[in-house]
């Protein structure tokens, strides 16, 4: 039935969660003429620890948040998070026999700890409280998509009485529901089958509680007081579980597997979770179990692709109605951040005369290859997450690259320049996505060719300080013309292949020549276009300060913020592999 007659709004938001709600707050600052409505099934109010996955955010969600006028509210209504956290090497050890990786003091650019209930309830306010109408408790029913200056029509309908929203652009911010993905037939499917099942329990739990006092070592590491505000990640070969502290007190539990090691079956129930907690992780398992559970969900398969969210017909795809990678290194927030800063520049572009085609072009492709950038981070990470070594070197490896370019593409908007000026970074960004999937092989193949058996007991800080890599964390502060981040790119994707090197040098001579040719042979290092300097592989035969100052700023702080490498008997000759050119 129809009893009301249609509204015209510039935007139309279908669909009221995180990213709908963010992008119409942005909306309202952008264009402050502009008309906005959200279209969101459920009413107020929510539930604080509402049940939605995505509680932990990293630097580009967390800037973007800041951006928006947020960092206030942020502070006083969540909390700050003390970066991501890691135990890798499975849990039947006592926590304090395992390998430990994570910041050693508070993180420069802050991120934040989320309570989704929460957040979104005081987005909605502040949304309404900005302009736009909130259209709460009320379906989308139809999507009508008009083609060059012809208006969208979005059917919707709220106590049984249908209306039609007239709209000059039309966003699909509906979550897994993808109403535009899955009308256009844009769903793409992933090369990452795994599978996450989650939950709230009652209370905090403090990672600190999971080892004895008499642990004293553990205990007396510089973070012995704040692990608890990390995302902190319980690892072993193929799965990882979480544990992020909420504002409200609460705290979320969530277990992800990948399908070449454990299937859907361990996550599709509570009883199925906690059964594989006991077996895999049975000092967290036996420390939730204290508490009351208060939720559980699962997914099936969630990493999803898309073709293209942006269109030169004025309509947008953003959130997990469009891609959805990994949750690893909390990334979600982030693909937010650029969808929704996507959007708003194509809402620019029209606004200003631009040729819309040409910009819905460069956002896709950009789009698309970050996503499929991150997906091959995690897709090939099964076996690494059960070592400890190796797990080491993802971190500083992946935390290298995500601040070098990833996260400052977007904090200088550099996805803002035109096509013709866009290329130079284009040719940057895929060195990097090409030295990180040869990266990633390495890793996996280190893990598989020589599994740790029992994890060190160590604890590894990163980022250390002094190091590149906080060099490249804090430059995120920096405001920069398109010229100075060009540049800065260049000179990160040099200091890349200098890492790059080192990893691979790094772990030839922990392995000894047998298993360094399978290496070699697995992962083509001949292919990779890197020369190893003759002078690197000579510092490898000496030993103390002779040593040390043969080698370059790169390869001292690879070493400093990962140990001094493990030397097989037979290391040297393993390295005389790559002295003899037999690996490139």
């Amino acid at each position: 039935m129809r009893d009301a007659p249609s509204e015209e709004f510039d935007v139309v938001i279908c669909g009221g969660g995180l990213a709908g709600l963010l992008l119409a707050r942005q909306l309202r600052r952008e264009f402050p003429d502009g008309s906005v409505a959200v279209v969101e099934r459920t009413a107020r109010p929510l539930k604080d620890a509402c049940h939605k996955v995505g509680e932990s955010s990293v630097e580009v969600g967390s800037q973007y948040f800041e951006s928006l006028g947020l960092e206030s509210y942020l502070l006083d209504r969540h909390l700050v998070k003390l970066g991501l956290r890691f135990f890798p090497g499975g849990g039947r050890l006592p926590v304090e026999d395992r390998t430990e990786i994570g910041p050693c003091a508070e993180p420069i650019v802050r991120s934040y700890q989320l309570d989704r209930g929460r957040l979104e309830e005081d987005l909605r306010a502040f949304d309404e409280a900005d302009g736009v109408r909130m259209l709460e408790g009320t379906r989308v029913r139809a999507i009508r998509l008009g083609e060059g200056e012809t208006p969208h029509e979005v059917t919707i309908a709220k106590d049984g009485a249908e209306r039609t929203l007239v709209a000059r652009w039309v966003v699909d911010a509906t979550g897994r529901a993808a109403l535009l993905r899955k009308q256009l037939k844009l769903t793409r499917g992933s090369r990452h089958p795994a599978n996450a099942g989650w939950f709230r329990i009652e209370g905090k739990l403090d990672v600190n509680d999971l080892v004895p006092a008499t642990a004293t070592e553990w205990h007396e590491r510089p973070c012995r007081d704040d692990r608890w505000r990390s995302t902190n990640h319980f690892m072993g070969a193929g799965y990882w579980a979480w544990v992020i502290p909420l504002s409200t007190g609460n705290t979320s539990i969530g277990l992800v597997v990948h399908d070449e090691e454990h299937g859907f079956e361990v996550v599709r129930s509570l009883d199925a979770v906690t059964a594989f907690l006991d077996e895999h992780e049975p000092v967290l398992a036996r420390a939730v179990r204290r508490h009351r559970v208060m939720d559980f969900l699962c997914l099936k398969g969630y990493s999803h692709a898309v073709s293209r969210a942006w269109s030169k017909d004025r309509w947008a795809i953003v959130g997990e109605a469009g891609a959805f990678v990994d949750p690893l290194y909390s990334p979600g927030s982030d693909f937010i951040a650029f969808a929704n800063a996507f959007t708003v520049e194509m809402m620019r572009a029209d606004r200003d005369g631009r040729d819309l085609a040409e910009r819905a072009s460069l956002l896709n492709a950009q789009y698309k290859s970050l996503c499929a950038g991150a997906t091959d981070i995690f897709r090939r990470a099964a076996p690494v997450y059960g070592h400890g070594r190796a797990m080491s070197a993802k971190v500083y490896w992946d935390n290298f690259t995500y601040w070098s370019f990833t996260a400052q593409y977007l904090r200088q908007e550099i996805y803002r320049l035109p096509s013709s000026e866009h290329a130079p970074y284009g040719v940057v960004g895929r060195r990097f996505v090409e030295l990180s999937n040869r990266m990633q092989a390495l890793f996996r193949a280190w893990a598989e060719v020589r599994p740790e058996a029992t994890p060190e007991r160590k604890f590894m800080a990163l980022p250390a300080f002094p190091s590149v890599l906080v060099d490249t964390h804090v430059a995120l502060r920096e405001r920069w013309t398109p010229e100075e981040t060009l540049a800065s790119m260049q000179s990160r994707v040099a200091e890349a292949e200098e890492i790059a090197v080192e990893m691979v040098v790094r772990v030839i001579q922990e392995v000894g020549p047998d298993d360094a040719r399978a290496i070699l042979d697995r992962v083509e290092f001949e292919r990779w276009g890197l020369a190893i300097p003759p002078e690197r592989l000579d510092a490898e035969r000496l030993r103390g300060l002779t040593r040390r100052h043969r080698l370059t700023p790169i390869s001292r702080d690879v070493e400093r913020s990962l140990g001094h490498p493990v030397r097989h008997e037979r290391g040297a000759e393993a390295l005389e592999l790559l002295a003899q050119g037999s690996a490139a």
